[in-house]
């Protein structure tokens, strides 16, 4: 008889038979063990295994984030940055929102249309009612009606503020631009005036006393000393150059002492001229921001001129 690879003898005796069996149990038992012991060897081979694959993923991770927030040094070595720890309130997108939603609420706030009566004034005032809108559409309510609005565009640019001297020699040379009265030219195509004596010249020149100084002002809205000189001759049919030099090249030379009114007082660099009115002083336009007036001759380098016949 074959059993478990072992050959048993038809007519065992007792004893043999026992001993056969007992060493078929053990080989049976010792194999069950063994069986047992690398069974649970895999199994602790498996969970090392897994163990040491989570554990190489977690050093994997750890050292990317090092890598990531490290600062190399000059000496090869990498420094580990600090990593602040960012609160949730504090996080820039959180705050935006926030502050959005703060400046909203003000804003709305605000915007809401607050109106509050007293009663009592409200009873001396003569309200019937403390309804804005029913105060707004009444009979003795005054409205505004908006019926056009201008949009003026400003461009960015370097300014500088303007001093009164400034803004009124902006006035004048806008009153000289706009002048449509007579002109000299028109006086000299008809002068008013047919007689020329020094009584007459002063009168004129007197008339125009307070005209603004402009430069090169030809109008009673402005003159420079020629061009007053100029507009006040040329009443008398007389034609004068604008110009100082050319002025004094056209009249007859006198001494201090012959001098009458109505005679040019030129100056001697021919940097400005007037007319003569005796004891003196002339008739002239001085300088910017002054005006035609009748003053003291300045300065005794002068001479002077005679165009008039006295």
């Amino acid at each position: 008889m074959r059993l478990g690879g072992l050959v048993l003898a038809n007519k065992a005796a007792g004893k043999h038979r026992a001993d056969v069996e007992i060493n078929v149990l053990e080989s049976f038992e010792l194999r069950s063990r063994r069986s047992v012991r690398e069974a649970e060897k895999a199994r602790q081979s498996r969970r090392t295994r897994r163990l040491a694959k989570k554990q190489a993923k977690l050093d994997r991770e750890y050292f990317a984030k090092q890598q990531q927030t490290s600062t190399p040094t000059s000496n090869g070595f990498t420094v580990p940055s600090v990593v602040r720890k960012v609160r949730f309130y504090q996080r820039r997108p959180v705050r935006n929102v926030i502050t959005m939603s703060v400046a909203s609420g003000l804003f709305a706030t605000f915007a809401l249309p607050a109106y509050a009566y007293d009663p009592d004034v409200a009873a001396m005032s003569r309200f019937t009612t403390t309804d804005a809108q029913a105060l707004a559409s009444g009979e003795g309510t005054q409205n505004l009606t908006v019926a056009a609005v201008n949009v003026v565009k400003y461009s960015r640019g370097n300014y500088k503020s303007a001093d009164a001297a400034e803004i009124a020699r902006q006035e004048t040379l806008n009153s000289y631009r706009t002048y449509n009265g007579p002109t000299a030219s028109d006086y000299l195509a008809n002068p008013p005036y047919s007689r020329l004596d020094g009584a007459t010249i002063l009168k004129v020149a007197q008339k125009y006393v307070g005209t603004p100084y402009v430069f090169g002002g030809e109008t009673p809205r402005g003159f420079d000393c020629s061009g007053y000189v100029a507009f006040v001759f040329a009443q008398f049919g007389v034609a004068l150059p604008h110009s100082v030099h050319g002025q004094a090249r056209l009249g007859i030379p006198i001494k201090a002492e012959d001098a009458l009114p109505g005679d040019l007082v030129i100056m001697s660099d021919h940097s400005h001229d007037g007319i003569y009115a005796g004891n003196g002083q002339f008739y002239h336009a001085p300088r910017p921001g002054d005006s035609v007036k009748l003053a003291p001759i300045y300065t005794s380098n002068v001479y002077y001129i005679r165009l008039a016949t006295n």
